[in-house]
C-alpha cells in the first residue's frame, strides 16, 4: 500500500472527517462506475455507491495494507451490489445443466466492439439482473464461473448460462441499434 494511502487510511480511522473526505473524493468516481454495471439506473448506482461507502468506513479497520486500497473498496463496493441486488430478489437464476451450458458457450460469438463507455454502461443496464450480474463478474471483473457460482449461490452451468444469455441479449440490442443507424 501506498505511503499516502497508509496515513490517510489511519487518518480516517482516527475519525479525521477531511481525510474520510478525501478517501471518498478521491474513489467514489470510479467505484460509482462500478456501481453503475450493476445498478439499473443512476439513482440504483447512487444507493449502491452510498450503501458501499458506509461499508468500506466501518470495515476499514479491516484492511490490512497487503494490496492496493482500492481494490480492496472495489471488491467491498462489488458485494454491497450483488447483496443489494439479493435483497431486492433481482437475482433469479434458472438452473441449467452443464452440457448445456457448455452448448451454449461452444456456438456463442464474440460480442462486436463498442467505444462509447456510456452506450455501453446503457446496455449493460438494459440487462436482467441475473445477466448483468454474471456478465460484469466475468467479463469486466474477470472471475471465473466456478468463484462466480460460489458468490452467488448458482452452478457453474448457470453461471456459464446466464453470461451466455447476456451476450446473446447484448448481441441482439446492438444489432437493433445498428439496423436503426
Amino acid at each position: 500500500m501506498a505511503a499516502d494511502d497508509q496515513q490517510l487510511v489511519k487518518a480516517c480511522l482516527r475519525g479525521n472527517p477531511r481525510a474520510q473526505r478525501q478517501l471518498y473524493e478521491q474513489h467514489k468516481l470510479p467505484l460509482f462506475r462500478l456501481c453503475l454495471r450493476y445498478a439499473r439506473d443512476h439513482q440504483e448506482a447512487e444507493d449502491f455507491l452510498h450503501d458501499a461507502f458506509l461499508v468500506i468506513f466501518r470495515d476499514l479497520g479491516q484492511f490490512r495494507g497487503t494490496g492496493p486500497l482500492g481494490g480492496w473498496m472495489r471488491r467491498l463496493t462489488i458485494n454491497v451490489a450483488l447483496q443489494q441486488l439479493r435483497k431486492q430478489r433481482r437475482l433469479l437464476f434458472p438452473e441449467t445443466d452443464l452440457e448445456q451450458a457448455a452448448d451454449i458457450a461452444a456456438v456463442e460469438e464474440d460480442l462486436p466492439p463498442l467505444h462509447d463507455l456510456a452506450q455501453v454502461i446503457a446496455h449493460i443496464q438494459a440487462l436482467p439482473a441475473g445477466y448483468r450480474a454474471v456478465f460484469n463478474l466475468f467479463v469486466v471483473e474477470g472471475f471465473s464461473h466456478q468463484h462466480i457460482a460460489d458468490q452467488l449461490g448458482i452452478s457453474v452451468g448457470a453461471s456459464k448460462s446466464q453470461l451466455s444469455k447476456a451476450k446473446a441479449m447484448l448481441r441482439g440490442i446492438l444489432k437493433s441499434k445498428t439496423a436503426v443507424s
